[in-house]
């Protein structure tokens, strides 16, 4: 009887191994993605990024200030679109769109967006 109890008790064990990791992973995650929100922002309000139709931040122009900090901003949603997409049983792609359209109802007039066909315009 115990074995029975230990092999009906292992998959909730690993569940909430899964998901204390994935809480644990998210913590680091959010801070990093709040520190650097005011940088951000301020490349959004200049005009050299935008939020792309995929729910990324992309260079908009030829201007490409500050790769580095957009590439870990792209690092860190793709960790997160992933830990969701996990738990909701879909893509990081279907993930990463609905937040693109989340994003576009939030935008800031005067920042770039990227439509459906991949187009970029100012909101």
């Amino acid at each position: 009887m115990k074995k029975q109890h230990l092999l009906l008790m292992l998959p909730v064990a690993i569940s909430l191994l899964l998901w204390f990791s994935l809480s644990m992973a998210a913590d680091g995650i959010k801070e990093r993605m709040a520190a650097r929100l005011p940088e951000i922002v301020t490349l959004k309000d200049q005009g050299v990024i935008g939020e792309d139709n995929k729910g990324y931040v992309q260079f908009v122009g030829a201007v490409q200030e500050k790769a580095g900090l957009v590439q870990a901003e792209n690092a860190d949603r793709v960790q997160v679109y992933q830990a969701i997409a996990q738990q909701q049983g879909t893509t990081v792609d279907l993930v990463g769109q609905r937040r693109a359209q989340q994003i576009k109802d939030i935008a800031q007039p005067g920042h770039w967006l990227q439509d459906d066909k991949g187009g970029w315009y100012k909101k």
